[in-house]
């Protein structure tokens, strides 16, 4: 084969090789992008499970309050206080976890107002009240860093797990 055949040829593999390189490319963003869609509706499942966990503890409580008005289910002790509701359910931490991951995993480090923000953008039906002791929480956990007051960054697992 002739030299100038020979450079056509390597002409048009360059191109295929570029064309099936761009293809493999967006195949993998769209993966990326499909695994955060994931994300965001398990996490989602996991606050809705908790709010309708919740809902139904209310009814059984409400039934139990009407019971003993009543006088028909099991009494109360004189004294003895009721199991108080404690906090925000786990489903609802696990959602700001998620939320908080996927935001350092965009961004290198972010303040906790850039934090609460983004929870209530991708997910405004979570409470952010207590999105500071949860980061207080995952700092402590080793899973955020703290470079300074209120900005975060990923630590221990989940910088080792998702490649910038």
């Amino acid at each position: 084969m002739s030299a100038p055949d020979l450079h056509r040829m390597l002409l048009q593999a360059s191109e295929l090789a570029g064309r099936k390189t761009a293809s493999l490319e967006e195949v993998c963003r769209r993966e990326v992008e499909a695994e955060r869609t994931l994300a965001l509706v398990r996490a989602e499942k996991e606050v809705r499970t908790g709010s309708a966990q919740s809902a139904n503890e209310l009814v059984v409580a409400l039934q139990q309050q009407i019971q003993r008005k009543a006088g028909t289910g099991p009494q109360t002790q004189v004294g003895v206080a009721e199991e108080p509701g404690g906090g925000d359910p786990p489903s609802a931490r696990a959602a700001v976890r998620q939320a908080v991951r996927e935001l350092l995993l965009e961004r290198e480090e972010a303040t906790t107002k850039d934090i609460i923000q983004h929870i209530q953008q991708v997910m405004p039906y979570v409470n952010t009240k207590n999105t500071s002791p949860e980061l207080t929480r995952l700092v402590q956990k080793g899973l955020l860093v703290r470079p300074s007051v209120g900005v975060y960054r990923l630590g221990g697992e989940w910088a080792i797990a998702e490649p910038r």
